[in-house]
């Protein structure tokens, strides 16, 4: 008799963890699914902007070697590729169009970028999961601190005491 009840228990709970499995395999995702990124693209966002505003304005056209971009540019490549994976994420044949990565100041950079992060943030937060979603937004962020790791060097090189990383 204890043996015919443990099995039936072990069956009603083999039943009950399937049956969960799949209803929760077979709901729809719902908006604010990324909820669990808030945090991190706050601090993306954060750090980002204290690494920009280190630099002073005068040391934006600092470059390394010929070969490299400016400080300036790397700062404008961030904002226009946040641009971009926000439009990205939504058509995925979104164009690439730069334009002049030189053309701003300090103060306009910082501007357009706390802009560029503000609203991928808000898309992303809003968006459904997916998991073509998930890898553009995993690519996005590894973008940015891919330059960012870049700007810091920069600083590095200039003498700067980068901030610290969060």
């Amino acid at each position: 008799m204890k043996r015919k009840l443990t099995k039936i228990a072990f069956a009603a709970f083999t039943l009950s963890a399937l049956a969960l499995v799949l209803t929760s395999a077979a709901s729809a995702p719902k908006k604010g699914d990324y909820d669990w990124l808030k945090a991190r693209l706050e601090v993306t966002k954060s750090y980002t902007i204290e690494v920009l505003q280190a630099m002073p304005e005068k040391d934006y056209d600092f470059k390394p070697d010929a070969d490299q971009r400016t400080f300036k540019a790397q700062a404008y490549h961030i904002a226009y590729s946040i641009d971009y994976f926000e439009r990205a994420l939504s058509n995925p044949q979104a164009a690439w169009n730069p334009g002049d990565e030189n053309s701003k100041s300090k103060e306009e950079l910082i501007k357009w970028t706390i802009e560029k992060f503000d609203a991928i943030n808000k898309m992303i937060l809003e968006s459904d999961a997916s998991d073509a979603r998930t890898a553009g937004i995993i690519s996005y962020l590894d973008h940015n601190a891919h330059h960012r790791g870049q700007i810091i060097t920069y600083l590095r090189l200039k003498g700067i005491k980068p901030p610290n990383y969060k």
